[in-house]
């Protein structure tokens, strides 16, 4: 809900700028107040697109960071906590048959629980080392996706307010964000090989 609300709020921006241009084109309101006044709307609706770009370029890569990456991270801990668990099992197991008698029979039963202790070992270092890696490699990110998102966020905000529409264009350009052409749709992906 709190990702939606400034997007919502965004997205009116354009939409209420666009009804008054028309509205003052339909009432025939072509004098020169009017159409000082229809040009800065049109600015400001072309403005609210461009911040409204921006606003969801912020909203989508905030998303991914928290659904994808982090999701991953807490997918990956809890195999690692499962691991874990068996590891412990079968440790306990080994552990107490080698606290027993050294027979005929307990011989093959503690080789083939070395053995499964032994594989599970391995996959228990293996999931740790995989949360470890993760781990950093998520802090790593965290701070650098919502560093770069933080400092995109700020400079559309500024420039939108502002009312410096190439400073607005500019740091979309600095992003990498292409705005959609209002009434075209992107190519599928087929088109575009």
């Amino acid at each position: 809900m709190a990702q939606e609300s400034p997007k919502n709020s965004a997205a009116e921006i354009p939409v209420t700028s666009n009804g008054e241009v028309d509205d003052s084109r339909e009432h025939g309101f072509n004098r020169e107040e009017f159409g000082y006044n229809a040009d800065t709307q049109k600015l400001l609706a072309k403005n609210g697109e461009t911040l409204l770009g921006a606003i969801n370029f912020f909203i989508a890569s905030v998303n991914t960071l928290v659904n994808k990456t982090i999701e991953d991270t807490l997918m990956t801990v809890k195999q690692y906590e499962s691991a874990r668990i068996e590891y412990d099992a079968y440790r306990t197991d080994l552990e107490e048959l080698n606290l027993g008698p050294r027979d005929a029979n307990t011989l093959p039963k503690i080789e083939q629980s070395q053995h499964l202790f032994q594989a599970h070992k391995e996959k228990y270092d293996k999931m740790r080392n995989d949360v470890s890696v993760k781990l950093k490699f998520l802090e790593e990110n965290k701070v650098k996706v919502l560093h770069n998102q933080l400092v995109l966020f700020h400079n559309a905000i500024a420039a939108y307010f502002a009312g410096n529409q190439k400073q607005l264009e500019q740091t979309l350009k600095q992003f990498h964000i292409k705005l959609k052409t209002p009434g075209v749709d992107a190519p599928s992906w087929l088109e575009e090989q």
